[in-house]
């Protein structure tokens, strides 16, 4: 299945994009716009006031309850929320990478005969050889990607949740009045208290990137939920796969040119760990080679045992070279492979 791909696509590289051009454009309003400003006090220089209420958070209160003060701690920090996301977000395709060393694609464009023609079906039958020959070793392989994709859910499930207490709006849905839910979260002006000399001075201090906040958190906090699911529905679908049955269901869905007896043949012989592994190779090979190399495992796997043996004639060895008294010229594997051009 192809769209898991995509999904793990969407954690590392539109997300990452996403969060990095968020917090670049914000970057760029702090330093470059004028992102805060407050309203002169007596004894305080503009620029002594306005550092004094930036780094001691400026703060909203309810008109029912005016002794609770909400404090906007998160207004200098978002920009690098985002950028800790981002790298978040990339870790488990880090982790990945750095063990699958992109082998499956490095396999696929193995490079054997002399013409365009012969590479073509030798590359199919080196695949399909090599994919029965290291049957039952892709049980690592198929463990860290499932680990990776377990990783993507946790991560997009807690920073759905992170981004919603830094921004201190973890009651969204309650507001049914846009004005109200921007007036509570993201309020345009806020109040700051300065104490000089036991006076106590209040003054009002404008906050004009929270209205740019509000959008970025309302996009990105539902980007993440629909991360969150596709996430999920990836990791159902892998258990769904543990029944072979489903298994041929699914690969008939996305690969429907293949003959459906020899994909229940191979969902019995191949395990969980296995099916996963030759499976990878659907997106690097074009769907009548794909469709070809499945047809060759398939018919090896009829004909070879495990250990090497000729299933039909035990005399012959897995190199194709006869014991005395062997009848035939061709091994059964030879035999069927020459019958399918190869």
């Amino acid at each position: 299945m192809l769209a898991d791909n995509f999904i793990f696509h969407l954690h590392y590289r539109w997300t990452v994009i996403l969060l990095l051009v968020c917090s670049f454009i914000i970057t760029c309003r702090l330093v470059l716009g004028h992102s805060f400003s407050c309203v002169s006090v007596d004894g305080f220089t503009q620029e002594q006031l306005e550092t004094y209420c930036y780094d001691h958070y400026v703060y909203t209160w309810s008109d029912k309850h005016p002794e609770f003060r909400r404090y906007q701690d998160f207004y200098p920090w978002v920009n690098l929320l985002f950028l800790v996301h981002a790298f978040n977000f990339y870790i488990p395709h880090l982790l990945w990478n750095y063990y699958d060393r992109d082998c499956i694609r490095r396999l696929a464009d193995v490079d054997l005969g002399n013409n365009k023609e012969e590479k073509g079906k030798l590359k199919l039958c080196y695949l399909a050889n090599y994919i029965l020959a290291t049957q039952g070793n892709h049980k690592l392989y198929t463990g860290m990607r499932i680990f990776c994709e377990c990783l993507n859910y946790a991560i997009a499930l807690a920073q759905t949740l992170w981004l919603g207490f830094f921004f201190k709006a973890t009651f969204v849905l309650k507001f049914l009045k846009w004005s109200d839910f921007q007036k509570v979260y993201f309020p345009s002006i806020g109040n700051c208290s300065i104490t000089v000399n036991k006076m106590h001075h209040e003054t009002a201090c404008f906050l004009p990137l929270n209205k740019l906040y509000m959008y970025m958190f309302l996009f990105i906090h539902a980007w993440y939920i629909l991360l969150t699911i596709l996430s999920g529905i990836v990791l159902i679908y892998r258990l769904v796969l543990l029944v072979p049955s489903k298994r041929v269901y699914i690969m008939r869905f996305t690969a429907a040119w293949i003959d459906k007896e020899t994909l229940k043949s191979l969902s019995l012989r191949l395990s969980y760990a296995d099916w996963f592994f030759f499976t990878r190779f659907q997106r690097e090979l074009s769907d009548v080679d794909f469709a070809q190399m499945v047809e060759k495992i398939a018919i090896l796997s009829v004909y070879k045992s495990c250990d090497g043996k000729d299933e039909n004639n035990p005399s012959a060895s897995h190199n194709g070279r006869k014991e005395p008294g062997s009848s035939s010229d061709n091994s059964p594997v030879e035999d069927a492979m020459l019958k399918q051009s190869i």
